[in-house]
């Protein structure tokens, strides 16, 4: 996964609430899927009454035409607004139910009372076959009735002859050349025969329009049965099998969720606990599915641990440093206030002046040590900040110090530069970088003084005259405790401040040497 995929999407807060909409659409998903799994059982059941439908169809045009032997029923209505036909050939029709859109009808109790009086062919036709619709429902339990272009029963397997069905929705749209079908809920009677009409909580209606040359309604077959039971006839199954694998779904989000967070978190824990038994080599990594924030706790405890072994390799050789570098003046302490202790009414008085005097000077030295290590170790540890500082300012201000108190030092701008110089920078770091390099400027020239230029970049460069410094000492020149002039109190310490400022706050430091000019550049980004 990528950074910045991750970074915008893949984060702890998202996963969270990622995965509990996708456990709180579970229910819904599943209840989904049982209602497609249920309009498809109610259209096996279309399909079945359509192939029905067609059947008894035949019989019916079969039947009148052996009473009237004419093309077109003398009882047939033209159809002012016919449908246009699918095909030239095949006329068929294709189960439609879908319970996610349709309606679920209520039970129908009663029929109303025909208002017409149905034609002899179309009566005599039904009787004709009335008792064979009957002998086929016994084999696929289908109600059957056979309807006059008025919407009256001619023919049917529950003795509703007479009986007027037109104000029922499909016989309507079936009345008009349309096939229809609908779903109803099935009416809570007591079984009058057998078990197989107590199946099921809902009939399933189709209304086929008897169709002669594609232009005359002859009537309508209406047919209806009890569906499919979704709990009955497929034995509850798809339920179980649906409860189970919704079941096994959280219990699997909930392991993934597991995974993904509590083993990182884990992970880390168990590696942190090995570095600080003092294990070496452990990474602190997490795999490559960790959401964001473990992502960076992992990198959080990483830098902590870089940070905490450089400060220590810092401590450690501060320690040492420390440790040579007070070696000599201690040493010379003891000495001098041993021979103190031992000949202190032998000495003259002149004799004890000048050891007290190597004491006194060796304290100052060490003062001065303490000073400047504890300068030097608060710059390293100094995190930089976005303080914003005038360095054109600043340095003029340095600069007027010391002419002030009689030093020869100068300053020079370029025409250039603008009025303000601004360095990302404190100000009190900037003076102390500027001043370590002037006093080490004053220190080791020729009495010539030293001159700051300021060049846009900004570049500043500190140049003193006098002997050169040798190429090996360029190479140590910024090292801690390096000095060419310990015997005139000089600590080693002011360039490797300076070193340590120009670091931090990545600028570049440049030294360059020969036998008439020293000169130490700062770049600024």
């Amino acid at each position: 996964m990528g950074k910045r995929w991750r970074s915008r999407f893949y984060s702890l807060r998202a996963l969270v609430l990622s995965v509990s909409l996708l456990v709180l659409a579970l229910p819904f998903v599943g209840l989904g899927v049982l209602r497609i799994m249920e309009s498809f059982l109610h259209r096996q059941t279309e399909a079945k009454l359509i192939a029905e439908a067609a059947y008894v169809q035949l019989i019916y045009l079969k039947a009148v035409r052996q009473i009237d032997p004419t093309d077109v029923p003398v009882f047939a209505k033209p159809m002012p607004h016919w449908p246009p036909p699918k095909d030239e050939v095949f006329h068929p029709f294709f189960p439609q139910i879908d319970l996610l859109k349709d309606e679920v009808l209520p039970p129908i109790w009663e029929s109303s009372p025909a208002t017409s009086e149905i034609h002899p062919a179309a009566k005599l036709a039904g009787a004709a076959i009335e008792p064979l619709i009957k002998e086929v429902q016994t084999q696929n339990l289908s109600g059957i009735r056979l309807l006059d272009p008025n919407g009256v029963v001619v023919a049917s397997t529950g003795g509703e002859q007479g009986a007027d069905l037109s104000d029922r929705r499909p016989i309507k749209q079936a009345l008009d050349g349309y096939y229809a079908s609908a779903v109803r809920r099935r009416p809570n009677i007591p079984a009058q025969q057998g078990i197989f009409n107590r199946r099921g909580r809902y009939r399933v209606s189709v209304a086929v329009p008897i169709l002669v040359q594609q232009r005359y309604l002859a009537g309508v077959v209406y047919l209806n049965r009890t569906s499919l039971s979704f709990i009955l006839d497929v034995w509850r199954t798809p339920y179980t099998v649906t409860l189970i694998v919704l079941f096994a779904v959280t219990i699997l989000i909930g392991l993934i969720l597991a995974s993904v967070i509590t083993r990182p978190l884990k992970n880390l824990v168990d590696k942190a606990r090995s570095i600080s038994e003092g294990r070496g080599d452990v990474s602190l990594a997490v795999s490559k599915v960790a959401p964001r924030e473990a992502y960076e706790l992992s990198a959080a405890l990483t830098a902590m641990v870089e940070t905490l072994e450089k400060r220590l390799d810092y401590v450690q050789e501060f320690t040492r440093s420390v440790s040579h570098e007070f070696k000599t003046p201690l040493t010379s302490i003891r000495g001098s206030i041993e021979l103190l202790q031992e000949g202190m009414t032998e000495m003259t008085e002149q004799e004890r002046g000048e050891f007290l005097d190597i004491v006194h000077a060796d304290v100052l030295r060490m003062n001065r040590l303490v000073v400047r290590l504890t300068e030097l170790a608060r710059i390293e540890l100094r995190r930089p900040d976005s303080s914003q500082t005038d360095l054109r300012g600043c340095l003029t201000g340095i600069v007027a110090g010391y002419r002030e108190s009689g030093q020869a030092v100068e300053i020079q701008i370029d025409s250039l530069c603008g009025r303000r110089i601004e360095v990302e920078m404190a100000p009190d770091l900037v003076e102390t970088l500027f001043v370590n390099l002037i006093d080490n400027g004053l220190r080791h020239g020729d009495n010539s003084g030293v001159r700051v230029e300021i060049t846009p970049g900004p570049t500043i460069a500190v140049i003193n005259k006098g002997p050169a410094i040798s190429t090996a000492n360029q190479s140590r020149i910024f090292d801690r405790f390096f000095t060419t002039a310990r015997a005139a109190g000089g600590t080693g310490l002011g360039l490797s401040i300076v070193r340590a400022i120009a670091q931090a706050h990545q600028a570049r430091l440049d030294v360059t040497s020969n036998d008439r000019v020293t000169v130490f550049t700062l770049g600024f980004r």
